[in-house]
């Protein structure tokens, strides 16, 4: 039909059932819209539409019906009433298979509605805006299109609901190959835009809360990812779910490729989270390779090359790292997969940028080596987030720590004075220290983690455990402590192994014990002014 006039007549006569089918248009997001449009209308579908969408569409060319010609009464109110109401939620709510609902269709002038695209107000983007206003926000309270994508998403035995661009050349294709949406097509739209009005209230609720009400509400939505073999442990059962809070964040591990080996395990993507946690703070400037081991580092440098970066990681602690999870900043070539299958050494996951093809040929000797490919991971960077953490009968909330330090947060607490090339180190200590559950005592030199002591109950353990593993190789070395000393004997232990500067936080009643200790034998100490690591 080309004009209103002609959509009216059809829509209200007594052979409105013969119309074959029609689409309702009511978007926000245009992206994509005018060739959807002009998909339907060669597929012979009328077009329904309302205020900037309908605009869109006529000055493409294409007929619409507008909606008013619909619903009989009049867009009002600053387009608040424009879809709310009877001939439009029949059109699309009434059952088609029960044929009482298709006489009192008749009877009372309903053409069907059978697809309704509509996707709703961008309120999220709206409250991101500096200097936005309440009153503005709540005009982007989408009312009409929930009702909408609601009532078709309830029918979807009849009527097909798509409410992202994304999905529109699946919805193109089938129309042109079968004449129409499959029912497993119209559930799966459904199922998606009912989840799309979730989060939508869900963003609005917590606005509310906190602008009316001085209240915080925090709405977890989590999407289905891969059901595993089984959680930390046999017994128990796992999943994987990827959470919305950052949908775009390109290091998320969902967004990794498996390009090789089985499914990964409860316990591999924890260790793959922490891997891409320290090498986000380690950055992409240099070659740099990780090494996690029960989602802790075992293994942390920065090299020359990709190969010599993994090896001098590797070199950490190799008894540790064997079994662990391998992460580096650099695709793998030829070499540096020789490198990583020769001298019997063994890890479940390895994490990198991109494989080369002859990388890809070497490692496919090992089976049951899980390759995941990231193009990401050669700059990795921190982004904020949330972290939650679960206690009985309820949900422990805080801001990631992405805190990274620089020089100038660091206050020298000692006589002796640490050089440039050590104040480099205790920073490169630190961000191990970062990665590292809490207690926990870090040993590095030339950017090698040499030493680490975590998950310790008290501080002096901490040390001895890191000085026995850096055995020589702690001479001259720097150390970095999550947290405070709270006596001296912890860097006495440091300083007998040949540490020769020690960064912490400091803030201990014995601090100048402490740093009384470091003056007696000529240590450096530099505090970072309160700001600890720890991590449970």
């Amino acid at each position: 039909m080309s004009t209103a006039t002609t959509s009216r007549k059809r829509a209200h006569s007594s052979n409105a059932s013969q119309v074959r089918s029609r689409a309702l248009l009511s978007v926000s997001n245009k992206e994509g819209l005018v060739e959807l449009a002009q998909t339907l209308l060669e597929l012979g579908w009328e077009l329904v539409s309302t205020g900037g969408t309908a605009r869109v569409l006529t000055s493409a060319g294409l007929p619409v019906i507008p909606v008013e010609e619909v619903s009989g009464v009049p867009e009002a109110f600053d387009g608040r009433m424009k879809t709310l109401s009877f001939s439009i939620e029949s059109a699309i709510l009434y059952d088609r298979a029960n044929p009482s609902h298709r006489e009192e269709a008749k009877r009372l002038g309903i053409v069907p509605i059978d697809l309704v695209i509509c996707n709703l107000y961008p309120f999220k983007e709206t409250i991101t805006y500096e200097g936005v206003s309440q009153a503005e926000a709540i005009e982007m309270i989408d009312i009409g299109g929930p009702t909408m994508v609601r009532a078709a998403a309830k029918n979807f035995q009849s009527v097909g609901v798509v409410v992202s661009p994304q999905d529109y050349p699946l919805v193109m294709h089938e129309l042109k190959e079968k004449g129409g949406l499959a029912l497993a097509t119209r559930k799966k739209l459904a199922a998606k835009a009912f989840r799309h009005t979730a989060e939508y209230d869900s963003v609005i609720e917590r606005y509310l809360h906190r602008r009316l009400l001085g209240e915080a509400v925090r709405n977890i939505v989590l999407r289905a990812g891969a059901s595993l073999r089984y959680g930390e442990n046999p017994h128990q059962g796992g999943s994987h779910y990827a959470l919305e809070e950052d949908p775009d964040d390109p290091l998320a591990l969902h967004r990794f490729a498996v390009l090789q080996g089985k499914a990964l395990s409860f316990n591999n993507y924890l260790d793959a989270d922490s891997l891409v946690f320290l090498l986000s703070l380690l950055g992409g400037e240099n070659p740099a390779c990780v090494v996690i081991k029960h989602t802790n580092p075992c293994g942390a440098a920065s090299g020359k090359d990709p190969t010599d970066a993994f090896q001098r990681a590797w070199a950490g602690d190799s008894l540790a790292a064997f079994g662990g999870v391998v992460g580096i900043n650099r695709p793998v070539d030829r070499s540096l997969a020789e490198a990583m299958v020769s001298e019997g050494r063994f890890f479940e996951v390895l994490l990198a940028p991109g494989f080369s093809r002859e990388a890809r040929e070497k490692l496919a000797r090992k089976k049951n080596l899980r390759l995941l490919s990231n193009p990401s991971l050669e700059n990795p960077s921190l982004r904020p987030f949330v972290d939650y953490k679960r206690v009985r009968g309820g949900i422990l909330v805080q801001e990631g720590d992405v805190r990274i330090l620089s020089e100038e947060d660091l206050r020298i607490v000692t006589e002796a004075q640490p050089s440039p090339e050590q104040l480099e180190e205790m920073l490169f200590a630190w961000k191990v220290c970062q990665a590292s559950k809490s207690n926990t005592i870090v040993i590095t030199r030339d950017r090698q983690l040499v030493g680490s002591g975590v998950g310790q109950q008290d501080r002096l353990r901490c040390c001895r455990l890191a000085a026995e593993k850096a055995a020589e190789r702690a001479r001259g070395a720097v150390c970095a402590s999550d947290g405070f000393f709270p006596f001296p004997d912890g860097p006495e232990a440091l300083m007998d192994a040949g540490v020769a500067a020690i960064l912490q936080p400091c803030g201990s009643i014995r601090d100048g014990e402490v740093f009384e200790a470091c003056n007696h034998r000529g240590v450096s100490m530099a505090s970072t002014g309160g700001i600890r690591a720890f991590k449970h």
